[in-house]
């Protein structure tokens, strides 16, 4: 099980995904409140993204976020890892997500890098 810092960085880590060359055009325009949920370690923690920037992750959770992340803390650190994909990591029922489809193939783009 990772420890609440470990989360907190790994999404911290994440989010420069957006800033790379191959999708920073995709996520103009885009702006979300991402949830996600650690029952493990019972952490919930808030992206908002703004004009496609993510700001800081923040423990907490958010009223009304459009795409709502639960896994355990395990799960999270293995597809930073590139360990299983999330889109495996979602077949196999080790991630629920709640999001438009229109969302979840503009996050899938993020997975290519």
């Amino acid at each position: 099980m990772a420890s609440r810092e470990e989360v907190i960085e790994t999404l911290g880590a994440q989010n420069r995904k957006f800033a790379h060359e191959k999708v920073t055009s995709s996520f103009k325009g885009w702006n979300r409140v991402m949830q996600y949920v650690f029952p493990d370690i019972s952490l919930s923690v808030t992206i908002a993204v703004k004009d496609g920037v993510p700001e800081q992750p923040v423990e907490g959770k958010a009223d009304g976020a459009q795409v709502q992340y639960e896994m355990s803390s395990d799960t999270l650190l293995a597809i930073a890892r590139k360990e299983i994909s999330g889109m495996r990591a979602y077949t196999q029922k080790l991630v629920k997500v709640k999001a438009s489809i229109p969302d979840l193939l503009k996050l899938q783009k993020l997975d290519s890098i």
